[in-house]
This record gives C-alpha cells, sequence and structure tokens, in this order.
C-alpha cells in the first residue's frame, strides 16, 4: 500500500486559501491598499473660533455669540468669522456683516478674533496633520486638504485612518468633518454631509461613485466651499489661464488654481435658482456648452463637478522661509550665560527642523548689548536731485551670518556656528539682554511633490509650445 508523504506534498504543491494561491492573494491585497491611497482627504473644524473662546470663557457655552473681524463691535464695518450654534439658530452665518447680525440677534454677545491665543492650537493641529501625510495645503484657517499618496502610516482603509484622525482632534476638544474623495471639491462636498444629528464624521467617496453622490445634493452647498472664497489655493480651476475645450469635453485643469471669491459663486447659484435649478442632478441633464456661454469657464467647472469629473489637485504648502527663536535674560549676562542660552536655542530650533522635516544652510546671531553700542554703518541713499549719497547710522544690536556648504538641521552644527559668530562679536566685558538665534534658506527633506497632471478621461491631449 502506497503511502503519501505529507511533508513533501506540502512543499511541492502551492499554498492556497479557499482555491486561490496565497500569491496572488499578498498580490490582491498590495494593489488593493495602493488603490486605498489614492484619495484627498479634507478635514473642517466646525466652529472653531467659537470653540476656542468657550475654551477660553466657559461661560460662553451653551450662549449666543459671535466672532468678527477687527474690533468686533456690531457699530463698527466688519464681518463675522464664525458664529456659535446658537447664534446660527438665530439666524447668523459666517460672512454676514456684524450690522446686520445685530439686527437679527440683537442680544447676542460679539467678540474680536484673538489670533494670538489662536496660534498654539493651530500649531498644535498641523503637526498633526503632518503626521498623516507630507502632502498637505492648509485652507485658513484650521482646514487642511491631505493627500494620501503621501501618507507613509499603514491604513486598512481611509475610513479608519480618517476615523483615528477624528479621534485625535476630538481629544484636543474640537470637533472634525472629513470627507475623502480623488479630488478636493467632492472631499469638501463630502465633509459638508458627513456630520450627522450635530456629531462628527467621516464619508467616504469610493472611486466610480463621485457623481451619484454629488447629483443628490443642492448647489446652495457651493455657498459653503471655503476653498472658493478665501483666496487660498482652492477646489475651483485656474479661471484666467484655462485653456477652451473642445467640443463637449470638459477642459483640463493643471497645478494650482487661483482665487475665485464667494460673491461670484452666489451669483452663479443665484442666477441658476431663477431658472428653477437647485441641485447638482439638474445642472448635469444640462448642455456643457450652454452654460460655458452663459456663466463663462465657471459654469464648465460646475458642469463637470455636478458628473463628478473632480481633477483638482492638493499643492502642498511651502516651507518656511526662516525659523528663529530668541530668549530674553532678566538681567544683564555674561559670556557664559549668553553661551548656554545659544545652545538652548540651537537645540530647540534644530528639534523644531526635525519635526517639520526641514534643513537650513544660512545661520545668524543677533545679541543686544547692556549698554548702548554705537556702531557706526555706512548705506548709501538716494536724494531728491537723484544723487547718491553717504549716510551713517548707529544701531543698538550686534548681528552676524554666515552660510554653511550644505543644508542642516543638526543641533550640534547649528550650536558650533552661532558660538563662533559670538567669539567674532563679542567685546571683554559685553554684557547683553535678549540673544536670537535665525536659520535662514530653509529646503524641506522630502523631495517636493509636483502632481501629476490630470486628465479628464475622454479629452484631448494638451498641445504645448
Amino acid at each position: 500500500m502506497q503511502h503519501n508523504n505529507p511533508d513533501l506534498t506540502t512543499h511541492n504543491a502551492p499554498q492556497t486559501t479557499n482555491g486561490v494561491p496565497l500569491e496572488m492573494r499578498e498580490a490582491a491585497k498590495a494593489a488593493e491598499r495602493a488603490r486605498l491611497r489614492q484619495g484627498i482627504m479634507h478635514v473642517r473644524i466646525r466652529h472653531f473660533y467659537c470653540t476656542l473662546e468657550e475654551m477660553f470663557d466657559p461661560s460662553l457655552r451653551g450662549q449666543s455669540f459671535v466672532v468678527g473681524t477687527g474690533t468686533g463691535r456690531p457699530n463698527e464695518p466688519g464681518r463675522v468669522i464664525d458664529a456659535s450654534p446658537a447664534a446660527v439658530h438665530l439666524g447668523v452665518s459666517p460672512g454676514m456683516p456684524l450690522r446686520r447680525a445685530h439686527r437679527i440677534a440683537p442680544r447676542t454677545r460679539f467678540l474680536p478674533a484673538s489670533y494670538d491665543r489662536y496660534q498654539p492650537v493651530l500649531q498644535r493641529l498641523r503637526e498633526r496633520y503632518r503626521a498623516y501625510s507630507r502632502i498637505i495645503e492648509s485652507v485658513p484657517i484650521a482646514d487642511t486638504f491631505i493627500d494620501l499618496r503621501g501618507c507613509e502610516l499603514t491604513f486598512d482603509s481611509p475610513v479608519a485612518l480618517a476615523a483615528q484622525l477624528c479621534a485625535e482632534i476630538a481629544a484636543m476638544r474640537l470637533t472634525a468633518l472629513i470627507g475623502i474623495a480623488n479630488g478636493k471639491a467632492i472631499a469638501e462636498l463630502a465633509a459638508l454631509m458627513s456630520r450627522k444629528d450635530g456629531r462628527q464624521g467621516v464619508l467616504y467617496i469610493p472611486p466610480g461613485r463621485e457623481a451619484s453622490f454629488v447629483q443628490t445634493l443642492p448647489l446652495s452647498l457651493l455657498l459653503q466651499l471655503r476653498a472658493a472664497g478665501t483666496g487660498a489655493p482652492g477646489s475651483l480651476p485656474d479661471l484666467a489661464e484655462q485653456q477652451e475645450s473642445h467640443g463637449s469635453n470638459p477642459p483640463e485643469v493643471e497645478g494650482k488654481s487661483e482665487q475665485v471669491d464667494s460673491v461670484a459663486v452666489a451669483e452663479v447659484v443665484a442666477h441658476l435658482r431663477d431658472f428653477g435649478i437647485t441641485t447638482f442632478a439638474q445642472v448635469a441633464t444640462m448642455n456643457q456648452e450652454g452654460l460655458h456661454r452663459r456663466l463663462g469657464r465657471l459654469g464648465s467647472w460646475l458642469y463637470q463637478v455636478a458628473c463628478g469629473q473632480d481633477v483638482s489637485l492638493v499643492v502642498p504648502d511651502a516651507p518656511p522661509l526662516s525659523q528663529n527663536a530668541r530668549v530674553r535674560f532678566h538681567h544683564a549676562a555674561d559670556a557664559d550665560e549668553t553661551c548656554a542660552a545659544i545652545r538652548r536655542l540651537a537645540n530647540y530650533l534644530g528639534e523644531r527642523l526635525r519635526e517639520q522635516r526641514l534643513k537650513g544652510q544660512v545661520i545668524a546671531l543677533m545679541l543686544w548689548p547692556s549698554r548702548f553700542v554705537r556702531r557706526e554703518t555706512r548705506k548709501l541713499i538716494i536724494d531728491e536731485e537723484g544723487e547718491e549719497i553717504a549716510v551713517t547710522s548707529a544701531e543698538e544690536t550686534i548681528s552676524g551670518q554666515m552660510t554653511l556648504n550644505r543644508h542642516t538641521d543638526d543641533a550640534d552644527v547649528i550650536a558650533h556656528h552661532c558660538l563662533m559668530l559670538f567669539a567674532h562679536y563679542h567685546t571683554p566685558g559685553s554684557r547683553y539682554l535678549q540673544v536670537q538665534v535665525r536659520i535662514g534658506d530653509i529646503i524641506a527633506i522630502t523631495q517636493v511633490y509636483y502632481p501629476p497632471l490630470a486628465r479628464v478621461r475622454g479629452s484631448r491631449p494638451t498641445r504645448k509650445l
């Protein structure tokens, strides 16, 4: 009787799961993970200003109040930046003039925006966003677009990743609305629809479902697209330089979009409402050429979104020009104390550069002596007759800088060169009130991401000279 060797059978036959080879299943999973990474996540913070004001003043919770521009007073020119849920229930909306908001809700409390107090929270939010992707585009003031192609985290689905980010933002006592789609405009529309009965939520629009999702929405949602009216790089295409479309094919969108103010969008919505067109589904049944003739290229973009064809791309934020930090002494510090402060500043700036994945090449040091130090500086200026004259001026600060051979984020390198500058400018017996270190000529460590040219299916290629 012949017996089969189970060990030989295991090694000779390919491993299968439900009849499918294991290698094919792993390849399918890898392809699925790659497909899931193709998407754009829009994060919107709900009632950002009002939530922060409630953190600063707990007595505002549940009250009707408004955060406005300028002094925030209703008897002065200005607009509503944000309104509390109670004020929104009374009819106040962001963007409304303060005087009109006061007429609608006269007992509402009006507050000015305190941008200085918002900065720490904004910095924490941006650090959270950068942890999820190296390709982010900020939208004033706390919203952002996150390209999942730049995500270095491992995740099973975009919904799980967005839910994790939602939980982290909720830990900061803020409410996030997140929408995920293949384009910025549809992702922002998904974020607006992600809120259910007042709770934070996540809405994911899978590829191929964009048209069916958009055509269930009213056109009035266009008025809530912040990226379309804030002057930031937004969802709307470049209306000034976009090429004419050929036939019925929608125009192509390449690169970064420019500002399309909310007034133009409101005029388009009002114009279509006059003809009884109030939904995206009605726009999708219209002729694109007719929309283009009546509304211009904005009409072509509107038809494109109504058909689920969103080709807008995330353009990463530019790195800052410089990073600086300063120490103010409570007394006149000697050379040893100043050198110790320089070392602390170098450590702080090095850590900040590494967190933001940046490097700098120019290192500058600025000192404030305890007594007036007169340094004669000669510079040329043009007089009234157009002649160059030399003028001497006295400076109260001592400053110098040097350029390194290559960019760095090493705190030891920064401290070494700052101490070299200090040894060059320091005079025996001098004491200092302040010291500042600045890192300039900053570049991003990761290669700058340039999104590929997006083309609509069926459109003709663009010829370039």
